[in-house]
Formats: structure tokens, sequence, C-alpha cells
């Protein structure tokens, strides 16, 4: 009986890490995808580059990423631990951070042309671009247009009709 207790512990520990690290891939995959329904204002670089604030995805972006393109660009990653690291990016995924931290990185970051994205609750509503949220066990999207606009970053009508928007330039 107990050995019995044991593996069934033992198999819900692995599915539960399983199925978080499926959702880690699957949010580094989408935050890829939608670099195809963004254009930026500053679009002349021979590389695309993806930053990553305080990377809590285990090794899924270089897993992932590692030798892949967008939009005809080889893709770069860069990771970051401090607010006045970051450097100019295409996209910026946050993977962790406080709310003085997330004032810091934007005001670190305006008006740069940087597609902000992020899992942290309440994340658009704080002046990010497009927060990744789980509904139902799905995950969807949540996008602050001001915001976009502010940075001059257009999303295409395509990915704004699956998404939930929000308005408000924080």
């Amino acid at each position: 009986m107990k050995k019995l207790l044991i593996f069934i512990f033992l198999l819900l520990f692995a599915t539960s890490v399983n199925s978080y690290e499926l959702e880690d891939r699957l949010k580094v995959m989408i935050t890829a995808k939608i670099a195809k329904f963004i254009s930026w204002k500053e679009e002349d670089s021979t590389e695309f580059v993806i930053g990553v604030y305080k990377n809590q995805l285990s090794n899924s972006f270089d897993d992932i990423l590692n030798n892949a393109s967008i939009k005809s660009k080889k893709v770069r990653l860069e990771y970051f631990e401090n607010v006045e690291d970051i450097k100019k990016v295409n996209i910026l995924y946050i993977s962790k951070a406080s709310t003085s931290e997330l004032s810091a990185i934007f005001k670190n970051i305006e008006n740069k042309n940087i597609l902000t994205v992020s899992d942290i609750r309440g994340f658009a509503q704080k002046g990010g671009i497009i927060q990744l949220y789980s509904k139902n066990q799905k995950l969807k999207l949540r996008i602050n247009l001001d915001k976009a606009q502010k940075e001059n970053i257009n999303i295409r009508a395509s990915l704004l009709k699956i998404s939930d928007l929000i308005r408000g330039d924080k």
C-alpha cells in the first residue's frame, strides 16, 4: 500500500511538472508567433532580438528559438537580470517582476519601439502591451492598444480579433 501511494504521488508530481514545462514552452512559442502579427516602426536590423527579463521559463527560449528565424531574420536571445541592463530589443518578455520593477522597466524602454510581453497578472493594465493569461485551461492574450500605439507598434487586426483589448496608457 505504501509503495502504491508513493507511486501515485510521483506520478502526480511528474504530471504537474510536465504540464508546467508544456505551458512554459507554449508561452515561448506564442511569443515568437506574435511577431508575425506585429510591425515595428524601426525594422532595419539584420537580427530579430528577443530579450528575457528574469527568466523563469527554464531553457524554453533556448530550446525553441535556437537557430530560429522571425520575419526572415535570425533570432538572437538576450537575458537580463537588472532593469538597467535592458537594451534595445524587438520583444521583451518579462518573466518575473515586482510592480516597482515593472515601472522602472517601462520607464527605461519608453519610446524605444519595444513590444513587451508577460504572463504577470495585470500586466496589460500596468502598462505592458501583451499579457498572456489562462482562462478555462487555454492561454489567451490581453492587449493594451493605447500602449502599443504610443510605442509605434502596429498590431494586425487578425491578432486583435482573437484578443481581449483594453485601453489605458499608464
